[in-house]
Parts: structure tokens; sequence; C-alpha cells
């Protein structure tokens, strides 16, 4: 299923979980995780109070085919299921006891195109979980992300952040750039670092803070028919009102509605997957 590594004190402290992997093909938090539970095997950082559990690969079966699933998107199925029916299915049901058991949860992922740059998700602008984006090291934070999918009947989103917000716990996503970049590994390590840091699980100085612009999710466009993009965009590009975005090969064109961003195109979108999503 997966391997949970959990590392505690006899000191009393916040418990955080940590997650890589959730996504199959998304390794960037992974190589993080591995590089964090030796250092803390040998004693190179040491836990000060509190506890933290590591699990470096949630989607095994989709890492082992460097995939992003292998079934359904496990991010959209994090929720209790009766009877599963499937790989990702299983996963969950296994999963939601770490998350209903911590305090903190910082979700690591990646994205699919070198020039990406990270960022983090805001889907529920707590305080705390505020608190938790000022100790991310990247400039750019994306807001709104439930809301586009409210009237949404086909798509479910039942993801990790969501579950912890039902749970009453602080979450964070953090999208750390593209998936094989040594970058995005680094900015992996140094999330992690920096929130186990400020809440004194690890015996290290406080972290610098940060305060990322937030971009606001307006919606997203389904892939539903074979075509590309008119140009290779980048995640976070800007757009111009009436910009040809997208070309279907019936010669149906999709024209941004505002000036704003495209944000995480992916050119290899699936039929009847996001492919895209805009932003202000």
């Amino acid at each position: 299923m997966f391997t949970p590594y959990t590392f505690t004190t006899p000191n009393p402290g916040k418990n955080i979980l940590i997650l890589g992997a959730v996504h199959g093909n998304e390794t960037a938090g992974t190589e993080a995780q591995l590089k964090l539970i030796e250092q803390l095997r040998n004693q190179e950082v040491k836990l000060k109070s509190g506890s933290v559990t590591f699990i470096p690969i949630v989607n095994e079966a989709a890492n082992k085919i460097d995939e992003r699933f292998v079934d359904v998107n496990l991010n959209r199925v994090i929720c209790h299921h009766d009877t599963p029916s499937n790989n990702e299915e299983r996963i969950a049901n296994a999963l939601l006891p770490f998350i209903e058991k911590c305090d903190i949860l910082v979700d690591l992922h990646s994205t699919h195109c070198p020039a990406d740059v990270p960022f983090a998700f805001l889907d529920y602008p707590t305080p705390k979980n505020l608190e938790l984006l000022s100790l991310v090291p990247v400039q750019t934070a994306l807001a709104g992300w439930p809301e586009i999918y409210k009237n949404q009947p086909d798509i479910t989103n039942y993801c990790t952040e969501e579950y912890a917000h039902t749970h009453h716990k602080s979450a964070i996503t953090i999208e750390c750039g593209y998936h094989k970049s040594t970058d995005s590994i680094q900015i992996a390590h140094q999330s992690i670092l920096n929130v186990l840091a400020h809440f004194g699980i690890l015996d290290l100085p406080q972290p610098t803070k940060h305060n990322p612009r937030v971009i606001t999710l307006h919606s997203f466009v389904t892939k539903t028919a074979e075509g590309d993009f008119s140009k290779e965009y980048n995640h976070l590009d800007k757009i111009t009102k009436d910009e040809v975005l997208a070309k279907y090969k019936n010669g149906q064109q999709l024209r941004a509605p505002f000036n704003g961003y495209i944000v995480m195109p992916n050119p290899k979108a699936t039929l009847y997957s996001e492919w895209y999503y805009l932003g202000r």
C-alpha cells in the first residue's frame, strides 16, 4: 500500500504529516523526504518536540509505472469508500487515519513542464493556513480551488487538503516545480524544514517568512476532443482577452475570456480531464 516513517519525541508538540507522490510520477517530494529521513537517522538534524510522519510514496503502484495514477486521480477520491473498487480508493481509505491523527498536513506535488515555477495552493485561507503559507519558499499561491469545482457534478474535489480542512487540520499543498528538476527537490526539502522548524519539531533556527502573491482561480477547461495549445504555455504565463489558447482538430478555437493567467497547462492532458485553468 504505502510505507510510513514516523519519528517522535517524549516532548509534547505538534504531529506533522508529510506526503509525497500522491500522484505517482511527482517525485520531488519523495526525494526530499527520503533525504530528510536519512538526515534524521544519521542525526544530522534532530527532533526537539512532537512527532513527524513521512509517507514519501503514497501511490506506490502508480509510482512504479511512473504514471500520475493507476485507475483514477487519487487527489479526487480522498474520502471513505465503503466498497473500494480500485487502487486509488483503497489507498484513500488507508490514508484517512493518518490525516485524522495529524495536526498539520504538508502535501508535496510537482508539475508537468520544465519551465513551471513553484507555487502553493491556498484552498482555505484560515489564519493557520496563512501561517503555513508564509513558511513556504514560493512567490505565488493559488486560491479559489474549491469554488471552481462546486458546480461540476462529474468531477469530485475530495483532495487531501479538503479532507484535512473538514477535520479541522491545518494543511497546505505545495507544487514544487517540474517533476524531475533538482530545484523542485530543494523547494520540497526546504519547505519541510521550514515547517518542522517553525513548529519546534526540529532543533533548527526559525525560518524566514514569505509573503507570496495570491492569484484566484476563475475556471478550468476540460479537454473534450483531440487538440493542442496554440503555443507552448508555461504555468502562470500572462494571457490577454480573446487570445487563442488552444485549438481542437475540428477547428474550434478556445480563447481567453479575460486578461489574466493560464494556470497549470497540461499539454499531455487526456480526453475529459483538466487541460488548463484560468486565474486572475
